[in-house]
């Protein structure tokens, strides 16, 4: 539309539909359009996504997905984001935890095929010489034989065991070999898999630690992933992601103010408290120097 490029007039989010219409919308038109009504507005309006390509010029690393309308307003909120380092189940739970999400435990065939193609990418490297991909939030109980949801303790009436090997286990993993692909198994807690974590929110991550005059955002989303790993998005100006050898987080508007995380052992992230080498922010500290930042799901009311 001209005018030139201003990064603190840009935005740095999914978006998923836009439209620049020459009249005000009414209140109706307004909430049947964010609720996913179809809209028959005239005119039609001066801009929009209808065609991308022909109208609107991507610079620099934009991603472009073409989704169905069922995909943006389908009611359940929930999303699945990987970790694909071979954990335990009692790693995987206190990661989630984490990060404020949960192992994912489908309570529906759906559920279960939704899973199964969020897992599909991964497959090559999430499996083991059992076919076991990742494990799910449920955990045995030996009476009965049923299972209940590890975190709340309900049964889960919804079962897709194939046929219980490992019966002297009690945690479930789902297996991925063609011959049983989808089906569940009992499977032991130790047995280290990739980790998916089920948020049901958007999960708003703080970072405490920074001084007030500070670029970087104190509140992040974990939304995406780069390298293979999750990416931290900040509310404005930031983002943290891997890069390679370590956790970098970067002021979009200018590369050279980042905080990089020193990292003492393999495939650690940077939830916690870490220690983290700052370049070019205006905290009054020498360049270089190290501090000590927390990196939360844990809001303000959390602490007493």
């Amino acid at each position: 539309m001209g005018g030139g490029y201003t990064f603190s007039q840009s935005l740095n989010a999914v978006v998923a539909d836009l439209r620049l219409y020459n009249r005000t919308l009414t209140n109706s038109e307004a909430l049947d359009f964010v609720s996913c009504k179809e809209t028959h507005l005239d005119p039609q309006p001066l801009v929009s996504f209808s065609d991308f390509k022909n109208n609107w010029k991507i610079e620099g690393s934009v991603n472009i997905e073409d989704l169905n309308l069922a995909d943006i307003c389908q009611k359940e909120s929930s999303f699945l984001i990987m970790f694909p380092e071979a954990w335990s189940f009692s790693q995987a739970v206190a990661m989630c935890n984490n990060v404020g999400g949960s192992l994912p435990v489908p309570i529906s065939a759906r559920e279960n095929e939704q899973i199964l193609s969020f897992l599909n990418p991964y497959i090559p490297y999430c499996s083991d010489a059992h076919g076991y991909s990742i494990a799910l939030g449920m955990l045995k109980e030996y009476e009965t034989h049923s299972h209940y949801h590890y975190k709340s303790g309900e049964n889960i009436t919804y079962s897709n065991f194939l046929y219980r090997r490992d019966e002297d286990s009690n945690c479930v993993a789902i297996a991925v070999t063609e011959d049983d692909y989808g089906y569940w198994y009992y499977s032991k807690c130790d047995l280290e898999l990739c980790t998916i974590c089920n948020f049901t929110s958007v999960t708003h991550l703080k970072v405490r630690g920074l001084c007030d005059e500070s670029l970087f955002d104190t509140t992040y989303l974990v939304l995406g992933e780069s390298g293979e790993k999750p990416v931290f998005r900040g509310f404005s100006n930031s983002q943290l992601q891997w890069t390679g050898t370590t956790w970098t987080l970067t002021y979009l508007p200018e590369n050279n103010v980042k905080a990089t995380m020193t990292t003492k052992f393999e495939d650690e992230y940077p939830v916690g408290l870490r220690q983290w080498i700052t370049e070019g922010d205006r905290c009054s500290l020498q360049q270089g120097s190290s501090q000590f930042l927390v990196i939360s799901a844990c809001q303000a009311s959390s602490f007493k």
